[in-house]
């Protein structure tokens, strides 16, 4: 191969190359999609509602930046990963909620400090939601697929006693919503105060508009149990058209043909 062909092969698969790392590492969409920036000063709360927003002080929005409670009677919390299953959050009602002593931080990463724990009781159930796509963060393409990432897990608050079925509903603005469950309404299969424990979950959507909302739902039953499904470290990003997969394989095989081509250093 002539001197001058190796060079721009070589060029093209660094250019390649550099082009799949991009695809694969773009910026996280989500704002606050770890849930670390906050109005609660370190202390497990529920989240702000139409209906209640102080306690100890009048929170702006849901009080976690980014994310909206969408319903005045969503029974959604924050919780610090340090000490779930031994301090209250702070809430509208009188008793303590708490996690269970199952709970466990196993699987989740250690940048984690938050979670969510949203009701799936369907009388206090209601979606937590963020929009995406803006000046800041970059509109998304209509058409383009894009990867959604979490961690979740189903529990029960301390209170209640009761098997239970749990199932997190997650949609992309009007993509068809996908489901991630544990049992169902005629298969009761978390006992009391039981934890799953941490999953992590990858989901893919199609966007219509330049901006669109992304929402978790909690679902499940008994309603008196409650349900709880616990929501962690979201992040979303464009995934790669397959076409630029191509390019970019193309130019790490050319990167390695050009290596074995170079002639081998003699021993001093």
């Amino acid at each position: 191969m002539k001197r001058r062909s190796v060079k721009l092969f070589l060029y093209l698969g660094l250019l390649a190359a550099y082009g799949l790392s991009s695809a694969t590492h773009a910026g996280n969409l989500v704002q606050n999609g770890d849930f670390s920036n906050n109005q609660f000063g370190g202390l497990s709360h529920e989240l702000a509602s139409g209906n209640w927003n102080t306690s100890p002080t009048p929170l702006v929005g849901s009080g976690v930046t980014g994310w909206t409670n969408t319903t005045n009677n969503a029974l959604n919390f924050w919780f610090n990963t340090t000490n779930p299953t031994s301090v209250g959050a702070i809430s509208q009602y009188s008793e303590i909620q708490l996690l269970p002593p199952s709970y466990n931080n196993t699987n989740l990463p250690d940048t984690v400090t938050g979670f969510l724990a949203l009701d799936g009781d369907p009388n206090y159930h209601g979606a937590i939601t963020q929009s995406i796509g803006n000046s800041t963060t970059g509109f998304l393409t209509v058409g383009q697929q894009y990867e959604v990432d979490f961690y979740w897990a189903a529990t029960q608050l301390t209170n209640r006693t009761g098997n239970t079925w749990e199932r997190l509903d997650v949609q992309l603005g009007n993509s068809a919503v996908q489901s991630v469950s544990y049992g169902s309404a005629s298969d009761l299969k978390l006992p009391t105060h039981g934890f799953t424990g941490w999953t992590y979950e990858s989901m893919i959507f199609t966007a219509t508009r330049a901006t669109e909302t992304l929402s978790f739902l909690s679902q499940g039953g008994p309603g008196n149990a409650p349900p709880i499904n616990l929501l962690a470290d979201v992040s979303m990003h464009a995934v790669p058209e397959p076409s630029s997969l191509a390019l970019s394989a193309l130019g790490i095989v050319g990167l390695f043909v050009v290596r074995a081509r170079r002639p081998a250093k003699l021993n001093a």
